[in-house]
């Protein structure tokens, strides 16, 4: 009957943003908050004084303070290294291997990669270490 003269506003919903920006909040606190490290763990290398830094590394070899052995970021166990090192030494042979083993790792971890290195034919490595800062 009667038709209203009043216009209808168009109307903003709220509340579906609010959900969007709380949710956002959350995920950039929960996802700053985590720990991350180059390598996936915390791997804190000896420090030395004469370090000479490496231009390219073909073979990446981490032992971490727990005697857990990572190549390319993954973890390995020692028969899987020595196979692996051995398939990349069989198509390069003057591969440099630079081996990154925590200041905590255990000598025998150390001696037992760098065994299976010599075992597969592997002849050129380095171990990884930090620069020390400090002025003698």
């Amino acid at each position: 009957m009667f038709k209203s003269k009043l216009k209808k506003r168009p109307r903003i919903e709220i509340v579906p943003m609010i959900d969007v920006i709380f949710f956002l909040l959350v995920f950039f606190m929960l996802f700053t908050t985590f720990k991350t490290t180059p390598y996936g763990f915390d791997l804190k290398l000896p420090k030395a004084t004469a370090v000479v830094k490496t231009e390219s590394v073909n073979i990446l070899i981490q032992i971490a303070n727990d005697g857990q052995l990572f190549l390319k970021d993954k973890p390995v166990t020692l028969s899987e290294l020595k196979e692996q090192v051995r398939q990349k030494l069989e198509d390069k042979p003057d591969t440099v291997i630079v081996i990154k083993a925590d200041e905590n790792a255990k000598y025998k971890s150390l001696i037992q990669v760098m065994d299976a290195i010599s075992q597969v034919g592997g002849t050129k490595f380095s171990l990884a270490a930090e620069k020390d800062e400090r002025k003698k």
